[in-house]
């Protein structure tokens, strides 16, 4: 996807619904999703993740837990032939560039309040799309005349920080077919193509 964009107003429907897939998403992409089991098997997010496609584990079996964990090391932290979740990495071969930059300026606009306990890389896709439903809580009731300028930052912000993950998620996608971490790239990947045409992003 490119970063060419017009603004329209729709841009910001819907927006508690959305708020919810875009910070269970970020949660699947930062943290080891052992401990993420059990809340994904308890309602509402367990209808939401099968209403978007996605595979729910036994998670009363601590076998299955730690071989999730090891399969999200092994994908996206390493040693070798990872995927790193970075923006960074992905569009420029290294950490902390102008991708981060532009984020930690985002940031500073948006008030980002990340919850996770332990320290992420700044433009961690996890990061990104939880920076992203802060977007939405914030813009949700707005009146019309503060609006237009939500929906201008909200697609800012996806057109810099949000339109780079395709290629990694295809990749994981490619990796793992239809086993969990398939399944949360196959989502996370057409979630954002459908956020990127309510936006009007387009491919160039």
């Amino acid at each position: 996807m490119g970063n060419g964009m017009n603004v329209i107003e729709p841009g910001l429907a819907d927006c508690a619904e959305r708020t919810s897939v875009y910070r269970l998403l970020a949660r699947l992409w930062t943290e080891e999703p052992g401990g993420l089991l059990s809340e994904l098997n308890q309602q509402p997010l367990r209808s939401v993740w099968q209403q978007l496609g996605g595979f729910v584990p036994d998670y009363n079996s601590e076998e299955v837990s730690a071989a999730l964990d090891e399969v999200y090391c092994r994908l996206f932290v390493g040693p070798s032939q990872h995927l790193p979740p970075v923006q960074s990495v992905w569009v420029s071969g290294e950490l902390d560039t102008k991708a981060t930059a532009s984020l930690r300026e985002f940031d500073s606009i948006i008030g980002f309040d990340p919850p996770w306990t332990f320290a992420v890389i700044p433009d961690h896709l996890g990061n990104e799309l939880w920076a992203m439903s802060q977007i939405l809580v914030k813009s949700d009731g707005l009146p019309p005349d503060e609006l237009a300028v939500a929906v201008d930052l909200a697609s800012r912000f996806f057109a810099a920080h949000l339109c780079w993950a395709d290629e990694l998620l295809a990749q994981v996608v490619a990796r793992e077919g239809i086993q969990f971490y398939g399944t949360v790239a196959a989502i996370t990947r057409q979630f954002l193509q459908d956020e990127a045409a309510r936006f009007l992003i387009t491919a160039k």
